[in-house]
This record gives C-alpha cells, structure tokens and sequence, in this order.
C-alpha cells in the first residue's frame, strides 16, 4: 500500500526528519536550503536549472491532454505548489490563468517575485506565498487545479503532503503532478549520472527512497475516490537536447507525469 511502502522513510531518514519538521508542516529544512541556494541562477537557462526550463513546455502539453479543451486555461484558478521562482506559474498565468504560487523557500520566491516585474502583463494574474500548503491560508478558497511539479520527492511525508493538495481542489478539479519512479535505473540516472558523474544536477538535490512508483500514485489517489485520468513517462534525450513525453502506457523507468480528478460533489 502507498501509505505503508512508500511514504513513511527509513528508520533512520524518519527520525532525522524529526528534527527539522515542524508537527504541521511536511517541508525539511534541509530541502528549503537548498532551493534557497539555487534561488539566484534559478533563471539562467545554462545553470543549474537548464533541466526544469526544458521541462516545462512537456509540462504544459501534458496538461493540456489532459483538460482537452483548447481555451481551458483563461480564468481557471491554478495553484503551483513547489513554485520554485515561477516557471511554470509564469507559463500558466500567460495562457489566461488565474495564478497562486507557493513556496517555502524565500529565496527562491524572492527570485520568483524579482522575475515576474520584468512582464507587466502578469500582474494581474500571478502572485506568490511565502509558506507550506498545511499553513497557508487560501480564505476558504479551492481552485480548478493543483500542480506540483518535481516537488513531492522533496517532502518529508508525502501522504499527508498530498492529501492537504487534495483539499484545495474544486469539485472536478485537477492535481497535475511530477516526479520519478523508484527503479533502478532512476537511481542510476538521477543519482550516480546527473548528480555524482555528469554535475548537471546539484549533488544532494534527489533522495532514492523518497521516490514513488506510478502504482503507487495510482493507488492513492484511487483510495481516495478521485479518478486517474493521465499518467505518461517523461525522458531527457540529450540527442535532442529536450524531454520527450512516452507514448501513454509506455513503462516509466524514471521521470513520470501524473493527473487526478477530484469526484463531484456528492448530491450533483
């Protein structure tokens, strides 16, 4: 089960969690010091980002799959959980949306913050929080979607992470999400070769254990009574130079994208 299997941490991880967790918060220090030392170059399409940058336009298509609608985006309430300094919230909110980003890191929404006066247009459209999805408040607000791109391998417990996304979501509405499956070959490729051989990742960005395999998104949300209506593999080929998105059922052996819908509400 995904709650037994995968989202408690080893032993040994769990009780060094402890230290740095608030009792409401699913946010390790350790993570948001990290971002906060990438906030700088979070911008620079050649530094240590270039991988995310490349991302988003998959980011945005497999979204657009999903929603199948083509001017779904105008006026729809977003929020981007694990904004980080805006990418894909600056992307959303150019395509009509409604966006709030979150982040628990204050450099990374100071950046955030810094890039978006650049593009008057987003004015109106985009603001950021400071703050973890259990503490922020939204006034009673949910929205159309959720995203939550390359963030829930970074959090200390990531059931009760999810289910506080979850509770933010409209009836019928979204939770888009990224992240990588548990396989031997992502150990490989985000561990051994993007971090430890190739530096194209900053060491000490991933943690293996803290990675959840397709079935086990699936059966979560599925728990949950919500329906799972997207879930694609996503491969860097460095030929191309770009993510590709797998053909839908391909296997997913690393980085996967992922979509819930919530149920309507009981009675409609």
């Amino acid at each position: 089960m995904f709650t037994r299997n995968v989202m408690i941490l080893p032993k040994m991880a769990h009780s060094m969690c402890q230290r740095f967790v608030s009792s409401n918060s699913s946010i390790l220090a350790r993570e948001i010091g990290h971002f906060d030392d990438l906030a700088k170059t979070w911008w620079d399409w050649d530094g240590s980002s270039r991988l995310l940058h490349l991302m988003n336009p998959p980011r945005i298509d497999f979204i657009r799959s999903i929603v199948k609608q083509k001017n779904w985006f105008p006026g729809k309430r977003i929020l981007d959980v694990g904004c980080g300094a805006g990418i894909l919230s600056e992307s959303l909110a150019r395509l009509g949306a409604h966006v709030v980003g979150l982040d628990a890191s204050p450099g990374t929404i100071e950046a955030a913050q810094q890039h978006m006066k650049q593009d008057p247009s987003l004015q109106n459209k985009l603001r950021y929080k400071l703050g973890s999805i259990e503490n922020t408040n939204f006034n009673g607000k949910q929205f159309d979607a959720v995203t939550v791109m390359e963030v829930v391998e970074h959090v200390a417990e990531p059931a009760n992470f999810l289910n506080e996304l979850m509770r933010h979501v409209k009836p019928l509405g979204y939770v888009f999400l990224s992240t990588i499956s548990r396989t031997m070959v992502s150990r490989l490729l985000t561990l051994t070769l993007a971090e430890n051989v190739l530096h194209i990742v900053p060491p000490g960005t991933h943690t293996y254990e803290k990675y959840i395999r397709p079935e086990e998104m699936r059966e979560f949300f599925l728990e949950k009574g919500w329906a799972v209506n997207g879930e694609r593999s996503v491969a860097f080929n460095p030929f191309l130079g770009k993510w590709v998105l797998g053909a839908p059922g391909t296997k997913v052996w690393c980085n996967y994208f992922f979509s819930a819908q919530k149920p309507a509400m009981r009675g409609k």
